[in-house]
């Protein structure tokens, strides 16, 4: 059993980085809000506060206006002071009030009315009269935030006598809209942990097919290979699942196979193994008469040579698989080893009662491994006499193709091959029992396709036009060059143990 896997940090899961990443994002995005929102609330505050500003010192203009011209029609005195009474108060905290211009006060000595005369020198009383208002900002002495200024026009008679100035510090101004940027950052903050909440919960649900899958593949590597992963998640990581969970049923397909194929080439090595040893055993003793001796030690080489050629056909499906297979090229008559198959089972034919028909036409000169040809026919036709009842007939054929290649076919009058299975025949260690109850090892076609495919062609399994089953071998004119090492050597002609693999 595998050890529980350690647990991991939280940062370092996928959940984890996925989650951190949004958060920071929300997290930039809401400092970034902020700051904005606090930029914007301040600037509307500011272009407020001058406006109300603006507002009142015209108004407070208009009522000095008017005081000021009923004072010169009826010859009374007037102060700017008097019509205005607590405005400054009114106006809001910091808030002063000044009159620039002819003095209407008695005793007024001051032209400024205590507004900084560089101040007071910068109001343009064509701009104040034009617009109706001036409005202006400027540091006082000492201070270190500016202070906002609004300066209305005293009018007497169309005539322009002074201004009516009213400042505020932008201290009172920022006070007002402080007040606002605490509500502001609450609901940011409420919304900033309702979003990571929501991430948090989206993510890990997000993820949690990926842990399913961790689990399920920790299973089957603990050899449970009836594990499958739910879906239900987003399509891509459904598409991973399926792809999973098929996985899953082809490895325990595979294991299914392979455990059938031990047992099965486990009593084909004992067989012969038992038929051997019983011989050896015989002829060590002495008991076999000096005129049988011959006999059993035929019996002993024959038996060898099923246990050889079982040998060979997995040492050369295990090359091929680990492409460490190689083919031996040089120009060969295609004839040559279509008609040393048919020859090698000529014998294994009449054994089986079986008639073997070959029907070779002219066939070009193709640059191939001869040998692997052979030996790949070979394992069709003895598939094919495996199939073919008594008294049924084998047909081998080989033409020549238009682009300079050979086709060979091998037909049969056995039970055929159903259309969904003529696939699956190909695969190693697929076998099925023939009528006769006969089983193979599951090796012959699928070593029969990958010779043909490591010589550049192929083979396909079709219906015979008169019932049972085709196989059809392709070659090209000129076969690729394979890997790096000698194919391994061919036992006896190529009469290997075929895949008698069919469906009845």
């Amino acid at each position: 059993m595998n050890a529980p896997p350690a647990r991991r940090r939280p940062w370092a899961t996928l959940w984890g980085r996925i989650a951190l990443g949004a958060i920071g994002g929300l997290l930039v995005a809401a400092v970034l809000f902020v700051g904005v929102g606090v930029s914007l609330i301040q600037g509307q505050a500011t272009t407020q506060a001058k406006d109300e500003l603006n507002r009142q010192a015209q108004a407070v203009a208009g009522i000095v206006s008017e005081r000021a011209a009923t004072a010169l029609e009826t010859g009374q005195q007037f102060s700017t002071r008097e019509p205005i009474g607590n405005l400054e108060e009114l106006a809001g905290p910091g808030t002063k009030l000044y009159y620039v211009g002819l003095a209407l006060s008695p005793g007024a000595a001051d032209p400024f009315g205590g507004l900084p005369e560089t101040v007071a020198r910068d109001l343009d009383p064509e701009v104040i009269v034009r617009d109706g208002s001036q409005i202006f900002g400027f540091t006082p002495t000492g201070a270190r935030t500016p202070t906002f200024g609004a300066a209305a026009p005293v009018l007497v008679n169309g005539r322009y006598l002074g201004a009516i100035v009213l400042t505020r510090p932008q201290a009172a101004v920022a006070a007002a809209w402080g007040s606002v940027i605490i509500p502001v950052l609450l609901a940011v903050l409420a919304g900033l942990v309702v979003a990571v909440g929501l991430v948090l919960w989206i993510t890990r649900r997000a993820t949690r097919p990926l842990r399913d899958l961790e689990q399920a593949a920790r299973k089957v590597a603990e050899g449970d290979l009836q594990t499958t992963v739910a879906e239900g998640g987003a399509e891509e990581l459904d598409a991973v699942a399926r792809s999973f969970n098929a996985m899953v049923q082809q490895l325990a397909r595979r294991d299914r196979m392979a455990r059938e194929f031990l047992m099965r080439v486990t009593h084909d090595l004992r067989t012969p193994l038992t038929a051997i040893r019983g011989h050896a055993l015989a002829l060590s003793d002495g008991v076999v008469p000096e005129d049988a001796v011959p006999r059993s030690l035929g019996a002993i080489a024959s038996e060898a040579n099923r246990l050889e050629v079982l040998v060979t056909d997995l040492l050369d499906l295990a090359r091929m698989d680990a492409d460490r297979f190689r083919v031996h090229l040089s120009p060969t008559p295609a004839a040559d080893p279509v008609r040393a198959a048919a020859d090698a089972f000529s014998s294994a034919a009449d054994a089986a009662r079986v008639t073997l028909v070959t029907e070779i036409d002219v066939l070009p000169e193709i640059t191939t491994d001869a040998d692997r040809v052979q030996q790949a026919i070979g394992n069709l036709i003895d598939n094919a006499i495996r199939w073919t009842p008594e008294g049924g007939t084998v047909t081998v054929s080989a033409t020549g193709r238009a682009d300079g290649g050979v086709a060979v076919t091998v037909s049969d009058t056995g039970p055929g091959i159903v259309p969904e299975r003529r696939e699956a025949v190909f695969e190693p260690f697929t076998s099925e029992e023939t009528p006769e109850g006969k089983v193979g090892s599951g090796l012959g076609l699928a070593i029969a396709r990958s010779l043909a495919r490591a010589l550049g062609g192929d083979v396909t399994a079709e219906e015979a036009p008169g019932g049972g089953a085709r196989f059809v071998l392709v070659l090209p004119a000129e076969a690729p060059e394979g890997g790096d090492r000698e194919p391994p050597p061919v036992v006896d002609g190529g009469s290997h143990e075929a895949s008698p693999v069919r469906m009845g």
